[in-house]
């Protein structure tokens, strides 16, 4: 595999967030490669793994034209990780954008910039790809879970939009930025509207964003009532968003929004990051309300916190340690050392093979006074991971 590198502005910008490596270049993730008997082609996808325990497995995010929005997406995914469960990332990469990502063929002269545009239509072949080949590769080599993210912009928010409507056994949430439903002048959307009714959309989310494509001189309102074709995206987007909030389609939780300060080009970056905060709204564990009731059981709310997260993910999903051991540490600065006990052992239980979960283990029988015991957990956190620190704690208590 090929390591990918940011170019040194960005490396600047997430420099926190990637781990740094001896030859002082800042990696994000590797090139890999398969061949695809549907498309008849090799395919490249940039892949990002999150740092972390080796046996953590992780909900994925695909992203279409990954050669131009995976950089973004991975340091979005790696900054606001917590907030958002951190995920897989996984940048699809064009060969033949607009063969891939058009569901049905039209004459270049239908398009909105025809450009070099010689082939459309590919994009059920493309889902087929993605369906068949592309998931199965990805959940064979990487640490994945079942739950999946599509991201597209453009012609890729059409591709997802498609997925949407016609493959939802693919994905379970979806965000489409600036999507061209302005496809097929319009017909395609229009003719896919009466079948997302009769689909149970139970656990499945969307969020649209929506560009400030309008012409000057126009309104949001004049867009839509013109007829030469001045602002095609946001003249096809906004009906259907106005279909959404009539027709409410059973179970589907969605969001829209609209960017007046971005337009076509511009959106996707806010875009990607406004997205994934509304998908994940219901994964935070807000720190907060223990902060203002300190009385509370904090072991027993975290753990029903994402027992409901759990049920939305569809598996079981652990709270991460850090958070765990964010709130233990602050229950011992308290001195309510049962609680603060329950969390850091809860820790040693759910990330057995993690050195840190130990050594704060460690931590809170030194505060505690019992030597022996902080003597035992810093030895085993060794065991586990060698770190200057838990040494010198160790040989302070020697």
């Amino acid at each position: 595999m090929i390591k990918i590198f940011f170019s040194l502005l960005l490396s600047v910008i997430i420099l926190p967030v990637f781990a740094q490596k001896a030859d002082n270049r800042i990696t994000i993730g590797t090139i890999d490669t398969l061949n695809s008997k549907i498309l008849n082609e090799k395919r490249a996808i940039y892949i990002h793994i999150p740092d972390g325990d080796k046996n953590q497995r992780y909900p994925v995010l695909y992203i279409l034209d990954g050669e131009t929005h995976f950089q973004s997406a991975v340091a979005i995914v790696e900054q606001i990780s917590g907030i958002i469960p951190n995920m897989v990332i996984v940048g699809i990469v064009n060969t033949d954008r607009e063969r891939d990502l058009t569901p049905t063929h039209v004459s270049p002269d239908k398009l909105v910039s025809p450009g070099e545009a010689r082939h459309t239509g590919g994009g059920e072949n493309f889902l087929s790809f993605i369906e068949k080949e592309l998931i199965p590769y990805v959940d064979t080599h990487y640490p994945t879970t079942s739950y999946r993210v599509f991201s597209g912009h453009s012609l890729g928010g059409l591709t997802v939009m498609n997925a949407f409507i016609n493959h939802q056994n693919l994905f379970n949430t979806y965000i489409a930025i600036d999507p061209s439903l302005w496809w097929e002048q319009e017909n395609w959307i229009k003719r896919q509207e009466p079948g997302l009714l009769q689909h149970n959309l139970n656990n499945k989310a969307l969020f649209l964003a929506v560009a400030n494509n309008v012409p000057e001189g126009m309104d949001t309102v004049s867009v839509l009532k013109d007829t030469t074709g001045a602002a095609p995206v946001t003249h096809a987007l906004l009906p259907f968003v106005y279909w959404l909030k009539e027709k409410h389609p059973n179970g589907l939780r969605w969001s829209y929004k609209f960017y007046p300060n971005e337009w076509h080009g511009s959106v996707e970056l806010n875009a990607e990051y406004d997205a994934l905060r509304y998908l994940f709204t219901f994964y935070h564990f807000d720190m907060n309300h223990l902060r203002a009731h300190p009385e509370l059981n904090a072991d027993s709310l975290i753990a029903a916190h994402f027992d409901d997260v759990s049920a939305k993910f569809g598996y079981k999903v652990l709270p991460s340690e850090s958070l765990v051991n964010d709130v233990a540490y602050a229950y011992m600065g308290m001195h309510k050392m049962d609680a603060a006990y329950a969390l850091f052992k809860r820790n040693t239980y759910n990330y057995p093979q993690s050195g840190n979960a130990f050594d704060s283990l460690g931590d809170f029988y030194t505060n505690k006074g019992d030597k022996q015991k902080a003597i035992e957990a810093y030895t085993k956190s060794l065991s586990l991971q060698e770190t200057a620190d838990t040494r010198k704690k160790l040989n302070d208590l020697k």
